[in-house]
């Protein structure tokens, strides 16, 4: 009689060196080495399928993530801010790393039908993405700089003019890569909207291509743009962005919604938010919003700004 194959649920702690491995079907603990070679002799100890649920921790947990892929197992990256959450409404008290792989592994297999299976992109899409969080890095640092040195006669013109040229190499690997990867006509679309420069269209596009989104929903959300409600009974707190996601992509937008407000396609939905009782800061979010909106919507449609008619008019 043949052996029933049962799911196996493993929660995985990274860490530089090494993984701690939560097995909840029969509640064991493993570490082992964070090197490939040992992740792959020991996935190849399991029998049934595997789903591993690993907390997305700076680039430690692309080993386990590649060779797990390669070995055709299911894969989750958990937020860490949501593990969080999840860690105080299941009253964990304790946060060491064979608690976390415990906590990873109870969150996917109560979780499991309410999360998708990570799909990775390819090289160059992952080299994209770097490059754009990277740029966001040198953008802040020169921000950062200007500020701190703004009371001080030293001069730093020549430091200036280094952070610039960075900036610009940064630009034309991007939009090399882009071009590489099929995404250009996408990156065009993008520029087509008022107020979408090449760096904002850059982040647009890499988005969107990230990920298989519902619609213009989905994908506001993934941008951390979509608006949390609390309420209850007769209860109504203040609304507050939900800010899941890479911060750089809402800088991005925000951006974007100062030119924006100016171009008379997007004038009088801008002084309506103002004329609604908004602040100045809340109507640039709306139409930070209703760009990205209209950026998925075109590179949806395969559509160009000024082919759109009306539809540029979508609820914020």
């Amino acid at each position: 009689m043949a052996k029933p194959v049962t799911q196996i649920t493993l929660g995985i702690d990274v860490s530089k060196d090494e993984l701690v491995i939560h097995h909840w079907q029969n509640d064991q603990l493993h570490t082992i080495s964070n090197q490939s070679s040992a992740i792959k002799t020991w996935l190849k100890q399991l029998c049934g399928p595997v789903h591993i649920a690993v907390e997305a921790t700076s680039s430690y947990h692309l080993a386990v993530v590649e060779v797990a892929l390669e070995m055709s197992h299911e894969v989750y990256l958990v937020n860490g801010r949501q593990l969080a959450h999840y860690r105080q409404a299941v009253n964990v008290r304790n946060k060491t790393d064979a608690e976390d792989a415990y906590l990873l592994a109870r969150y996917l297999e109560h979780e499991a039908e309410q999360l998708r299976p990570f799909r990775p992109q390819s090289r160059q899409a992952q080299h994209l993405w770097g490059l754009i969080t990277r740029r966001a890095t040198v953008v802040q640092s020169q921000q950062r700089l200007q500020q701190s040195m703004r009371e001080v006669r030293f001069s730093i013109q020549s430091l200036m003019t280094q952070f610039r040229r960075l900036i610009e190499r940064l630009d034309r690997q991007i939009q090399k890569l882009i071009r590489e990867l099929g995404w250009w006509n996408d990156y065009r679309r993008c520029l087509s909207i008022p107020g979408i420069g090449p760096a904002n269209a850059a982040a647009l596009v890499a988005t969107y291509h990230r990920g298989a989104f519902s619609g213009s929903d989905a994908f506001v959300a993934f941008l951390g743009l979509d608006i949390r409600l609390r309420e209850s009974g007769r209860f109504r707190g203040k609304s507050k962005l939900s800010k899941q996601g890479e911060p750089e992509l809402r800088r991005l937008l925000y951006c974007a919604s100062q030119p924006a407000r100016c171009h008379q396609r997007f004038a009088d939905y801008h002084q309506r938010m103002i004329n609604q009782g908004r602040s100045k800061i809340a109507a640039r979010v709306a139409l930070a919003r209703k760009l990205a909106r209209i950026a998925f919507t075109l590179m949806n449609r395969q559509q160009y700004f000024e082919d759109q008619g009306q539809a540029h008019c979508a609820a914020p």
